[in-house]
């Protein structure tokens, strides 16, 4: 009797001890991957801090962009209707 009692402690004394290692183990990951992830987060403000001035300019350039969108799809439509008129003339 005293020997099973004896290796029942020692079996959850060693299941005890691998549990601690491998919480030891997912805890330095875990730190590891918040370090890497702050760094990441880091970068992301000095991209964020670096393209706030670009956000004006960017509207500038979307509504002058889209200026130049309805005068290219005038020309298309001017350009098709020119090729429907010459495809009699042209052969084709």
């Amino acid at each position: 009797m005293v020997i099973l009692n004896i290796l029942t402690i020692s079996v959850v004394l060693l299941l005890v001890v691998v549990l601690a290692v491998n919480l030891i183990r997912t805890l330095r990951a875990l730190m590891s991957t918040a370090r890497v992830l702050a760094q990441i987060d880091a970068g992301f403000k000095v991209i964020q801090s670096q393209t706030d001035p670009l956000n004006g300019a960017v509207a500038d350039l979307n509504v002058a962009l889209e200026t130049i969108e309805k005068g290219m799809k005038s020309i298309n439509k001017h350009l098709q209707e020119a090729d429907k008129k010459l495809q009699p003339v042209s052969g084709d």
